[in-house]
């Protein structure tokens, strides 16, 4: 406590103060933070899907969280996500995809099934005629980078 004896006895208490407060700060942040989700922002989708920033790479994707708990991958790069009607709607960069959720399995990727639910890439024409058939009218994404 050397550092502390260089200050006047009415300093030293302002000093100890000051330095029990941020302790207790620093103490229940860190215990937040491992609590809830403070340093990656997850976006409700719809159900099990959300969108997050992906680990392996720079941007977003969009999760689906199985009922045991494991986050599956389903889309990597997303700029925007939507659900309406019982699909979602992903805009990665210019082009566009869907999935009916009825559809979906709590597999991995690599499942043929799960390989073969995304639609093609669509230009935003085409996910306009596609919207308009599918009678969804305008997306509302609930997620936008």
């Amino acid at each position: 406590m050397r550092f502390l004896n260089s200050f006047s006895a009415g300093h030293r208490w302002v000093a100890t103060r000051y330095a029990v407060v941020w302790l207790l700060l620093f103490v229940l942040g860190s215990s937040l933070s491992a609590c809830m989700d403070f340093f990656t922002r997850e976006t409700p989708i719809y159900g099990p899907y959300y969108v997050a920033h992906d680990p392996s790479g720079a941007g977003y994707s969009l999760f689906y969280r199985g009922p045991n708990g494991v986050d599956y991958d389903r889309f990597q790069d997303v700029s925007r996500v939507g659900h309406k009607a019982g699909y979602v709607f992903i805009q990665s960069g210019p082009r566009y995809y869907w999935f009916a959720v009825r559809n979906d399995r709590n597999t991995d990727p690599g499942d043929p099934a799960i390989q073969a639910l995304i639609s093609k890439p669509l230009t935003p024409a085409q996910f306009q005629r596609l919207t308009d058939s599918l009678g969804t009218g305008p997306i509302a994404f609930q997620f936008q980078d």
